[in-house]
């Protein structure tokens, strides 16, 4: 048995300190329904499998806290939750439930970042061409993890948006 010595809230995130010196960081949403509290006495076998649960529970819950931003590609996702220090296949698990649940669409993310990248090109070249456009922004969406699928489809949407715009400029 091992006792639980502190529980310190950081934001949404908590960290559990053992009398054994292991730690482990999980949602502050996630101690509150294991009703974990300090002094709780807990045997190693279920102290590991609180460990993997809260794992896939934190990997969910910064998973929906990026998704919600709506800037990041899946990749992007992933690559800041291993960042997090959140095991790969949690990672993994987290995303693919968010996919299934329909909470991550990569091509709506894409399209509003087609948007801003269009925004801010025809800020600095008002002349810019489609290829031109497709082609410095194709690459730059391939960088993020978007497919090349996706990224043509945002940035096509979005400059036939600018053409069919009544403020566009006829040539």
């Amino acid at each position: 048995m091992t006792a639980i010595v502190s529980i310190r809230p950081s934001g949404s995130i908590s960290i559990i300190n053992f009398e054994d010196g292991a730690s482990f960081r999980c949602t502050r949403d996630f101690v509150r329904r294991s009703n974990l509290k300090p002094g709780q006495q807990i045997e190693q076998i279920f102290v590991d499998r609180l460990r993997e649960s809260a794992s896939f529970d934190l990997a969910l819950s910064q998973a929906r806290r990026l998704n919600r931003k709506g800037r990041y590609s899946r990749r992007e996702m992933s690559h800041k939750l291993q960042q997090a220090e959140i095991p790969d296949s949690d990672i993994k698990d987290a995303l693919d439930t968010l996919s299934e649940q329909g909470e991550i669409d990569e091509q709506a993310v894409a399209t509003e970042l087609a948007r801003r990248s269009l925004q801010r090109a025809l800020s600095h070249d008002p002349d810019l061409s489609w290829s031109r456009f497709r082609d410095l922004h194709g690459r730059r969406f391939a960088l993020r993890g978007f497919g090349v699928a996706e990224s043509n489809a945002a940035l096509r949407q979005v400059w036939l948006e600018r053409e069919a715009s009544p403020l566009a400029p006829h040539r």
